[in-house]
């Protein structure tokens, strides 16, 4: 069950570190992992009368599964495997963001996932904090406060085609909507 009080200071957290970011004194990013089948969501659609619409099903063990980091201005930071998202991908994620040159700290918002918890992550994030890097946790049941979360809906049930993919056509699919955002594929956050 959600605490509506720490639902509630979080969202006050991320308003006031939005606004933080707009003025250019940190990044505010929202980093998340999201899997993508091979079978497309069942989504609304029309077709003739008499018709239904419909895709031959695949395999679920060929999925694709995508970590992000959205930065708050709307910059994405991804990458893509063929395998589940583990720990030590979103540690090499980090890594990745604070050895880029940044003038301003970066606060990262996340969820509590177990990959994002752990005594080696708790040492690698007093590093990072050193670095100019901070974590911010949201309370539990409260996906509607990272931003990338809405990204992910978006790709899995409005920009993916309607048709079951496989192998590396699922792969490209993927990595194109991922590339697309912000040119072909874009989200009023208002």
């Amino acid at each position: 069950m959600r605490s509506e009080d720490a639902f509630e200071r979080a969202r006050q957290v991320i308003a006031s570190l939005g606004k933080l970011d707009q003025s250019g004194q940190c990044e505010l990013l929202y980093l998340d992992e999201s899997g993508f089948s091979p079978n497309p969501p069942v989504q609304y659609g029309w077709t003739q009368l008499g018709q239904s619409r419909a895709v031959e099903p695949q395999a679920h063990r060929q999925r694709v599964n995508v970590l992000g980091a959205l930065r708050h201005g709307g910059k994405l930071v991804w990458t893509t495997q063929q395998r589940p998202t583990v720990r030590d991908d979103v540690i090499a994620c980090f890594d990745q963001i604070t050895a880029q040159p940044h003038s301003v700290p970066r606060i990262v918002v996340l969820d509590n996932a177990a990959i994002h918890k752990g005594d080696v992550m708790e040492s690698k994030r007093r590093k990072w904090a050193r670095q100019g890097l901070h974590l911010y946790y949201l309370p539990p049941y409260s996906p509607e406060l990272n931003r990338i979360e809405i990204l992910w809906k978006h790709a899995k049930y409005f920009w993916r085609r309607f048709v079951s993919l496989n192998g590396a056509e699922l792969l490209d699919e993927i990595e194109s909507l991922m590339k697309g955002f912000r040119a072909e594929f874009r989200i009023n956050f208002a």
